[in-house]
């Protein structure tokens, strides 16, 4: 029982210091035992801390599945869809358009509105000329170690903190799906839809 009790202290402070449990002033009434045990334990039980697991790791099959879509997306094909026109209103080389469907797919898988696809391509062209196997070989990234690569010209460090489970590994930073999934994971979680709307303007500076 004393083992018991001590764990549902600490499940109270992890609670308390969460703020997800009001800590009562002073001067208000004691609720009688049994409800304030009722409640209080009702309320751990949420606590996301508490219940927080590990994400379930991937299964053999799951990964094969993941990289062999990555594959297939991976290739070059001719755009599906409605013409499409650079921000600054003139077409976009081909060697920037046989990736629209691979950058289409992402977007949807990361529910990042349609609309944004000619701003994506834009920094695409911007970044790489639409070259998968383009490296940095000039600026500070360089300098450090970490050459910018890819479609979307990410460094390793990024590419690994963003990339799609079952990707997770250096050596799928050249492969064209594993490198814009990341790089549009990595700007929604750094700037929001906001700098999509910015590269659909046509401002595509740096990212």
């Amino acid at each position: 029982m004393k083992k018991l009790a001590l764990i549902f202290v600490a499940l109270t402070i992890a609670a308390l210091t969460a703020g997800l449990i009001s800590a009562a002033p002073a001067t208000a009434a004691t609720p009688s035992a049994a409800g304030s045990s009722s409640v209080l334990a009702a309320r751990v039980d949420a606590i996301p801390v508490a219940r927080k697991l590990k994400a379930k790791a991937l299964t053999t099959q799951e990964r094969r599945l993941i990289r062999a879509r990555a594959k297939e997306l991976s290739k070059p094909s001719s755009w599906r869809g409605i013409e499409l026109v650079h921000p600054a209103g003139r077409k976009f080389p081909k060697s920037v358009m046989r990736w629209a469907n691979l950058v289409s797919a992402v977007m949807a898988e990361q529910k990042v509105p349609a609309k944004y696809l000619v701003g994506i391509l834009a920094q695409i062209q911007q970044e790489s000329w639409g070259d998968p196997t383009s490296v940095n070989l000039w600026d500070s990234n360089y300098r450090r170690g970490t050459p910018s690569m890819g479609l979307l010209q990410m460094i390793a460090p990024t590419y690994l903190s963003y990339a799609k489970r079952g990707l997770g590994n250096p050596k799928y930073l050249l492969v064209p799906y594993a490198n814009v999934w990341a790089a549009l994971k990595y700007v929604k979680s750094r700037y929001g839809m906001s700098k999509f709307a910015k590269w659909n303007l046509g401002q595509n500076q740096g990212y």
